[in-house]
């Protein structure tokens, strides 16, 4: 099969790999579209570190080609995606249900191969079957949707109650949809006017270019000089960690779902305020699926790319030297 293989910082290659080996509990996948992660890319430029070499590619669909010999629940050509986090089930975590804390955890294109590749393959109780209404393009980005969803889980958010979102990349914008869905007031931040522009059309109530406001000053006339219920980061930048921690009220919330090297913790004053650093929940993928088969939140709109395998290699250079800009980039092997 072809694969993008993942050697170090800059060194990414496609080549011809074998079929993954497929156990008797598992699923071989034939990949229909993956997308690339912002994680993907700082992966790439060496801001995050991942066993090599690998496949890079978290967040897919496409049909199943062939199942292990002890899985009865899937057909051939079924359309399906499976979640990123690969568990043990029994350790303590696990045994809670809280399987992104596993103690042995192994993460697609972190630990173990990911989809940016012709074939994937997925212990069967990690995957999970596509709505009809759902498209392989959309179902390819369910990951910012789930991380989404799980910010809401440490959020609790009371309707009215203001949220300022740090980034509008794919997941913030999405986070921007959620936090409406949830009557929460959304301050959107992002320096790139396009973004800015996507975050008004989700419902964003305020956008600010942090480049051109002050944002701590913004934020705080709008919300009476009190600061924010919440505060999500999701851009991986310090700057945006540093204003996320001044804009949170007494009591308020700032969570972190960027990724970055070198990322220093927050602003901490005495002021009961909870931070919290979130992580993907395997749980969510289901609704993740019913929202979007519902109409209910928009990943199509994210979509400014779509290219194949080959490809893949140029547009991570140009991304990470900034020479093409992107929100959200599909993959069809």
């Amino acid at each position: 099969m072809k694969a993008v293989v993942f050697y170090g910082p800059k060194n990414m290659r496609v080549e011809e790999r074998p079929l993954p080996r497929l156990g008797d509990y598992e699923v071989l996948i034939r990949v229909k579209a993956a997308s690339i992660c912002g994680t993907d890319l700082h992966i790439f430029s060496g801001d995050l570190e991942v066993k090599t070499p690998i496949i890079l590619g978290h967040d897919f669909s496409g049909v199943v080609e062939n199942t292990g010999k002890d899985v009865t629940r899937f057909q051939k050509d079924e359309r399906v995606i499976a979640h990123m986090v690969r568990y043990c089930g029994e350790c303590l975590f696990c045994r809670q249900g809280r399987h992104n804390l596993c103690l042995k955890s192994a993460f697609m294109g972190f630990e173990v191969d990911g989809a940016f590749a012709e074939y994937v393959i997925a212990p069967a109780r990690d995957v999970i079957p596509i709505p009809a209404e759902v498209s392989f393009e959309e179902a390819a980005i369910t990951e910012p949707l789930v991380m989404a969803l799980r910010v809401m889980d440490f959020a609790q958010p009371t309707i009215g109650e203001t949220m300022a979102i740090f980034g509008q990349g794919p997941i913030g914008l999405v986070q921007t949809q959620i936090a409406k869905l949830a009557g929460i007031r959304v301050i959107a931040i992002d320096p790139l006017k396009e973004r800015l522009k996507l975050a008004q059309g989700f419902g964003a109530d305020h956008v600010l270019d942090p480049y051109k406001t002050d944002v701590v000053d913004t934020i705080l006339k709008l919300t009476d000089g009190i600061g924010v219920d919440c505060a999500v980061e999701a851009s991986g930048s310090q700057e945006a960690i540093d204003l996320a921690s001044e804009v949170i009220r007494s009591g308020g919330k700032v969570l972190f779902v960027g990724a970055g090297r070198g990322l220093r913790g927050p602003i901490i004053q005495h002021r009961e305020r909870v931070f919290v650093e979130v992580l993907v929940d395997p749980w969510k993928y289901p609704l993740a699926l019913k929202l979007l088969a519902e109409k209910q939140v928009d990943v199509r709109s994210l979509v400014t790319h779509e290219i194949g395998l080959d490809e893949i290699v140029d547009l991570f250079k140009g991304l990470s030297e900034g020479r093409l800009k992107a929100v959200k980039v599909v993959v069809k092997p």
